[in-house]
């Protein structure tokens, strides 16, 4: 499947963090990134697919606009409203954060 074939399920403002010990990407990223992602009222991590509004390498300290689709969104859709804050981690790893700006499904 093509990014560009996929529902994405939110949109949101998100914030690299700027100090990442040894992050998974070598330190950028760019659409196709797939992160967790920890929404307070979620339990556990869920993994999202990243498409920002051009090809290019993002670096951690940038804030930018990111649509996310999460695969099994229908098991947790209800849960993510617009104004959430949620974590961006590689696992134990906290790369970032994102506040929900647009719920698209």
């Amino acid at each position: 499947m093509l990014i560009e074939d996929i529902m994405y399920n939110i949109t949101a403002l998100i914030k690299l963090s700027e100090n990442i010990p040894r992050p998974h990407t070598g330190g950028g990223v760019k659409s196709g990134y797939a992160p967790h992602h920890k929404f307070s009222n979620i339990h556990g991590l869920v993994s999202g697919f990243h498409k920002y509004s051009d090809e290019n390498y993002h670096f951690f300290g940038e804030e930018l606009i990111a649509e996310i689709a999460f695969p099994g969104w229908e098991n947790f859709c209800e849960l993510v409203r617009i104004g959430d804050s949620f974590e961006i981690r590689e696992l134990n790893t906290l790369v970032g954060y994102g506040k929900v700006l647009t719920v698209n499904g």
